[in-house]
């Protein structure tokens, strides 16, 4: 499933998507879709049905969505339109903006809408990784700024959501959730290029994939759960905030792990254990009060962290015998945090 957490910066698309009833059929020839994505369909005057009443923009970004599956490539989503991310098309023209804004609202917009398409399956973000640092290598190319500063200018074209109205705000939390999120995933790559010619390489691939499905299990309980029943307008703004402490903390934690892995360091645990009871009383309390309907979604949580954790003692098998007790030992305070959702909202989301 593609949509794990809420979307405000596409609700109006999803809006239209979601509720387009009639279809006409048009030729796919018709359409000015790039190559690489009628490269997705076998014939080129396939049929398609397209939702009626939309803009030219939207059939085409409705295509793409829809022939777009994973596994998907960096070239492919390098290609798609980018378009339906940031609603206003003037942003650009801010006089907070400097002259390069263009630019910055464009790397924004496709920064956007490749994660849109891309979220959902692990190795397809990983793509997103390489689609995203190719837009932001051209940025920096082209105005001589490094690549962490090509970044920040493209979360700063868009700060001005944050003084705006609450759904604005919203919009501008999403933005940047997505952001630490990205970055996260960019020290994964780093890690898994690393470890590329390392006999661990396919159980550190696996473990990043376990990583990836908890996280979202994890936020999926947390939204649907945890937070099931409350409405206010910041609440939006409220559940960015928990993905980006998510994202912040397993980077946070990978450079501790990279360490391990290469011998650089010892690592001591600095929380208690967390028992096999310990863990189902936190499943327990989760349902405490629910309907029978998040008892699936309570299990996700709790099959997804068994299976990481599976993952991660295979690993720690494989290393010699210091190293082995360092990755234990960051394993089990990482369970620890997790079972004491103990991962601060980064200020700016609460």
């Amino acid at each position: 499933m593609k949509k794990i957490f809420p979307y405000i910066a596409f609700l109006s698309l999803t809006f239209i998507l979601a509720t387009a009833c009639s279809t006409k059929a048009k030729k796919v020839s018709d359409y000015h879709l790039s190559p690489i994505i009628l490269e997705r369909i076998s014939n080129p005057d396939t049929i398609i049905s397209v939702p009626e009443g939309l803009s030219k923009e939207d059939q085409i970004a409705y295509i793409e969505n829809h022939v777009l599956t994973s596994p998907i490539s960096a070239d492919e989503l390098l290609a798609l339109s980018p378009i339906h991310t940031l609603d206003d098309p003037d942003l650009a023209w801010l006089p907070s903006l400097p002259t390069q804004g263009d630019a910055q609202v464009q790397m924004a917009n496709r920064f956007m809408r490749m994660q849109y398409v891309a979220l959902g399956d692990p190795m397809d973000e990983l793509q997103w990784v390489i689609a995203v640092q190719t837009i932001l290598k051209e940025y920096a190319t082209n105005y001589k700024v490094t690549m962490t500063q090509a970044l920040d200018d493209m979360l700063g074209s868009v700060e001005y959501l944050a003084a705006g109205t609450m759904p604005e705000i919203n919009r501008y939390c999403y933005i940047a959730a997505s952001v630490e999120y990205y970055k996260t995933l960019a020290v994964y790559y780093e890690f898994l290029q690393k470890a590329e010619k390392s006999p661990l390489q396919e159980l550190l691939r696996d473990e990043y994939v376990a990583w990836n499905k908890l996280n979202k299990a994890r936020h999926n309980a947390y939204v649907n759960i945890v937070r099931a029943g409350e409405w206010y307008s910041a609440l939006p703004m409220e559940y960015e905030g928990q993905y980006a402490a998510y994202a912040q903390r397993r980077r946070e934690l990978l450079s501790i792990e990279t360490d391990i892995l290469y011998g650089n360091t010892t690592y001591r645990k600095q929380h208690p254990l967390v028992r096999t009871a310990d863990w189902d009383n936190y499943i327990k309390n989760i349902l405490n009060g629910t309907i029978d309907d998040y008892a699936e979604i309570a299990a996700q949580v709790d099959t997804t962290v068994r299976v990481w954790l599976q993952i991660r003692q295979s690993i720690a098998r494989q290393l010699p015998a210091a190293q082995a007790t360092s990755y234990d030992n960051l394993t089990a305070d990482y369970h620890w945090l997790i079972t004491n959702n103990d991962e601060p909202i980064p200020p700016g989301y609460d």
